[in-house]
């Protein structure tokens, strides 16, 4: 018996935002046909960010029956759905789960593909703010001593849907990792919404609290959250090229096309200023354009397979703070740019990057990341291609409350100004 079902949406940071209506729903399998799934319910548009005015702000909110899920964590078992929000009996331009669907539709559809996804989005685990354990990689009991706290986790990522692949602690202290195994591509950005408010939920019933903030540490690795990424159709692995470890031309086109669009990208898949702190060398972040088999110093890398239905490639710039919908609408579009183009990917770099001059990455051709938030929204203005995905009015509203975000962070005094500056 279920007596509410929890109408969920995000913002245009991806940010989950649902309205709670009363149901008498028997049983989770007959649960879509309750009434409330063909009435939905109205919100204030005006009152999340990125969607509308104050003077034309009513917005209605429609289940998808497709992404129903049970949230087994809540006082009392409830039902929870993905929606699409409309405006005037449209889909709402505003709406960046929407803009995804469109985007499979438009690029993916026409070809029988389907994008699948395997993220890996990594999160602290704190008591008063500070790490509940000095643990390290792989560390088991006792000094990951959160473990039998986390391996409760998967059981209700399971019950809302989530298939999780394998968790473990990572390299920060009180830093854990449950993998989800990949999805199709709405499916994927569904998940991540969901597995962030339901890791945050069980943290918070036992005392501690969950951060997925990319870089809470100055002097630790930050939370990331790899993309592993495929073409399929069918039971078809586009991205096979039958042999370990390779992937096919299709998929270096691919990748080819994240790395050409790669400094639009950043600002999509790590939105913050906070995660520019995490984009610099020495912490295994991300930080030059190139790729390669294996190595985990290129923004993007071919993983070690044996079976060619693996084959798939690595994007390891994103973070847990990306809208999902957004970040794999600009993923698509930069994927299929790729292959639309023929893009060749350029020579692997297989040495350490972080350890090579910067007159040996120039000679090889290696590109830099954007180093801030105001670098990466220059480069996403110039970069016509993922706008176009993004649409008019999800871009308009992203770059203005980006360059409100970087205007405020950038003219703050900080205690750290104090201590620098407080002699001259």
């Amino acid at each position: 018996m279920f007596s509410v079902l929890e109408i969920r949406f995000v913002d245009i940071h991806g940010k989950l935002k649902a309205m709670n209506v009363p149901v008498d729903i028997h049983d989770f399998q007959t649960a879509q046909s309750d009434p409330v799934f063909s009435e939905g319910a109205n919100i204030d548009g005006s009152s999340v960010a990125g969607f509308t005015p104050l003077e034309n702000s009513d917005l209605h909110l429609i289940p998808d029956p497709e992404s129903i899920i049970e949230l087994s964590y809540t006082e009392e078992p409830k039902i929870a759905v993905m929606c699409e929000v409309r405006q005037h009996d449209k889909v709402f331009v505003g709406d960046t789960r929407s803009r995804l669907k469109a985007l499979i539709e438009e690029k993916l559809k026409p070809r029988d593909w389907i994008l699948k996804v395997g993220p890996e989005p990594e999160f602290f685990l704190l008591e008063d703010n500070k790490p509940v354990d000095t643990g390290k990689y792989a560390d088991i009991f006792p000094n990951a001593i959160a473990e039998g706290v986390i391996k409760r986790f998967p059981s209700h990522l399971e019950k809302a849907g989530i298939t999780c692949k394998v968790h473990h602690h990572e390299v920060g202290s009180g830093q854990y990792e449950i993998e989800i195994k990949h999805s199709e591509a709405l499916h994927t950005a569904d998940s991540i919404v969901t597995y962030k408010a339901v890791v945050r939920a069980l943290a918070a019933k036992i005392g501690y609290s969950a951060t997925f903030m990319p870089k809470p540490f100055g002097d630790a690795n930050g939370n990331g959250m790899h993309f592993h990424l495929s073409l399929w159709e069918g039971e078809t692995n586009l991205f096979s090229s039958g042999k370990p470890s390779e992937v096919s031309t299709l998929g270096e086109q691919f990748m080819a096309g994240i790395l050409d669009h790669a400094e639009a990208l950043t600002v999509i898949v790590a939105p913050t200023v906070n995660s520019f702190k995490r984009l610099v060398p020495g912490f295994e972040a991300p930080v030059y354009i190139a790729w390669a088999p294996l190595n985990r110093s290129t923004l993007c890398r071919i993983p070690m397979f044996q079976d060619p239905n693996s084959a798939r490639f690595e994007y390891r710039c994103p973070d847990p703070s990306t809208n999902p919908y957004l970040a794999l609408t600009a993923i698509i579009a930069a994927g299929m740019d790729g292959i639309d183009r023929e893009l060749e990917l350029p020579p692997p770099v297989k040495s350490n990057i972080f350890d090579l001059t910067s007159q040996e990455r120039e000679k090889l051709g290696v590109r830099n990341l954007p180093g801030n938030l105001f670098q990466a929204l220059t480069c996403l203005e110039n970069d016509r291609v993922i706008q176009k995905a993004l649409g008019s009015h999800i871009f308009d509203h992203f770059i203005k409350l980006k360059k409100k975000e970087w205007l405020q962070y950038s003219t703050q005094v900080t205690d750290w100004d104090w201590k620098e500056y407080i002699d001259v």
